[in-house]
């Protein structure tokens, strides 16, 4: 098992296999998206990857912000 895997492996005990596949698999279904919309894009392939990246820097960011400050929703 790759040092990648096993820390996968890890994470999937923390927080549950149930939630850990559901988050993995929304991530993965966004990704999909983001490179379906751009398949008939006249974007160059460099441009779609700094855009792909800006988007998924701005993100984690996000998550990362959201995690360590949560807001209560009620």
């Amino acid at each position: 098992m790759t040092p990648s895997e096993q820390k996968i492996e890890q994470y999937h005990t923390l927080v549950g296999d149930d939630t850990s596949y559901r988050f993995e698999q929304n991530v993965s279904h966004a990704v999909q998206e983001l490179a379906e919309s751009f398949q008939s894009s006249f974007l160059d392939n460099e441009s779609k990857v700094d855009y792909a990246t800006h988007v998924f820097a701005k993100m984690l960011d996000d998550l990362s912000d959201f995690l360590e400050h949560p807001t209560i929703v009620n």
